[in-house]
């Protein structure tokens, strides 16, 4: 793929202008009709639905097969039986079809017949001049093409890249991160990966100037050497969040059947990662975690943290959590701990780091817009760390202050979200990420602190 030039080979397959649906349905339940669903909502334009046994699918004209269907098709989507399979590619490349989405399962990751299939459906491909997405995958999400995914992301065009071997995480999370202000450029489902692979996709991601930020899940890589090379690149430019599943014995097992790809090693991977400066997690939490500290804040200078906390209790806990993750948790300047002095009620407080503000911060809450202020000045301090329990604490004016600092700050609300379901909406909306538990805040800042140093080297 290197050999080329990766945003020419592969740009079609993200603006097509015109798209066939192979086992598209007009009945209930069917996968065929939930894709028609989703490609009418989003209004994409030149959509062909290809059934032998429908005259017409939601309104939409239907043909009996795709050789059928007058003028260009740049793109298929084949959700047509195993069986079936191969001799839809066949007529793709009969039709001159360039991109091929295979969403049906049942191939490779079922053993070697399958994956005999899989190399079967790779040969007519590409002697087509084609390249195939899948199989076992949802295909390709890309708002400025209107091409949806199935639970319906908004069509919002943003700077977030995904490329995902599994394609409930890829749908699941962008639809989770759209709802909380993230938008994407670009998601790739990549499946069981006969043909194109999440290398192909992170390489064509790292070249893409609508993508700022990638997001990676797999569960296994064939060229380590590859992989190697092209993260290490792409992290000096712009930040790759991955999660790498499969790193125990018994994950492996569950990766095998699930894509058919092969694993890997926890503490190997771990050492890859920190290599090439990919931002290391290991859930769909951390994930969202990272990736709303990424989106929304800015690049720190160093790893100094200044907590700001109304409840008293977590703030010890919280100092550990940094001190834990590799941050700092400074001593301020003396001229912040005079400002500090002529803002925060001397009773039950302290202008140490933490910063307790105790009872004042709901009594005055504007003390937490004055404190915020107050410690984006101090050179001692990299990064902001703010928690609360929501309710009065949080106005305008504090989120006008948070909103003004020049340095990363997350929040962490700690009452029951039920109870501060409010406090999270208005931080959100206002691009300030919030979280459930410092420590959770506190791993999102050390990621970001770690990527920073890893990008001042390669800084001319």
């Amino acid at each position: 793929m290197t050999e080329k030039n990766i945003l020419l080979e592969l740009d079609p397959l993200f603006h097509p202008k015109s798209l066939a649906i192979l086992g598209a349905s007009s009945k209930e339940g069917k996968l065929g009709r939930l894709f028609m669903e989703r490609f009418i909502e989003t209004g994409f334009q030149k959509l062909y639905p290809v059934n032998p046994r429908e005259v017409e699918i939601l309104g939409v004209k239907a043909y009996p097969s795709l050789t059928d269907i007058p003028g260009p098709v740049d793109l298929a989507l084949i959700l047509t039986p195993p069986a079936s399979v191969i001799a839809s590619v066949k007529e793709c490349v009969a039709k001159g079809v360039k991109g091929i989405i295979i969403t049906t399962a049942g191939f490779g990751e079922g053993g070697e017949k399958g994956k005999e299939l899989e190399r079967e459906m790779v040969r007519i491909a590409r002697e087509g001049g084609a390249r195939i997405v899948g199989p076992n995958c949802i295909g390709i999400y890309c708002p400025s093409s209107r091409l949806p995914f199935p639970r319906g992301p908004a069509m919002e065009s943003g700077s977030v890249g995904i490329v995902s071997q599994s394609g409930s995480f890829a749908d699941h999370l962008s639809l989770i991160a759209t709802l909380n202000g993230v938008k994407f450029s670009k998601a790739i489902s990549s499946g069981n990966e006969c043909d194109l692979n999440t290398l192909d996709f992170l390489e064509y991601l790292g070249e893409d100037s609508e993508t700022r930020i990638i997001i990676a899940y797999f569960e296994g890589i064939r060229d380590g050497r590859r992989f190697y090379q092209l993260a290490r690149e792409i992290s000096k430019k712009k930040p790759i969040i991955a999660w790498k599943s499969g790193t125990t014995e018994a994950g492996a097992r569950a990766a095998a059947s699930h894509t058919g790809a092969l694993a890997g090693s926890r503490p190997i991977w771990e050492g890859v990662f920190r290599q090439v400066g990919i931002i290391n997690v290991n859930s769909l939490e951390e994930v969202l975690d990272c990736l709303y500290a990424f989106y929304f804040q800015r690049m720190p200078r160093g790893k100094k943290v200044a907590i700001i906390t109304g409840p008293g209790g977590p703030a010890v806990g919280t100092t550990d959590a940094c001190l834990d993750l590799g941050l700092e948790v400074p001593q301020f300047s003396e001229n912040t701990k005079n400002e500090l002095y002529k803002v925060i009620p001397p009773v039950g407080t302290s202008v140490g780091n933490p910063v307790d503000l105790s009872i004042a911060s709901a009594e005055a809450p504007k003390v937490y817009g004055d404190v915020i202020r107050i410690l984006g000045r101090d050179e001692n301090v990299d990064m902001l760390l703010a928690i609360g329990n929501g309710g009065r604490e949080f106005d305008d004016t504090i989120i006008e202050a948070m909103k003004e600092s020049k340095k990363p700050l997350l929040v962490t609300l700690i009452m029951p979200i039920e109870w501060v379901l409010q406090d999270f909406k208005l931080l959100q909306t206002n691009s300030i990420p919030v979280y459930t538990d410092p420590r959770k805040a506190a791993n999102a800042l050390a990621k970001l602190a770690n990527y920073a140093e890893f990008r001042r080297r390669y800084e001319v």
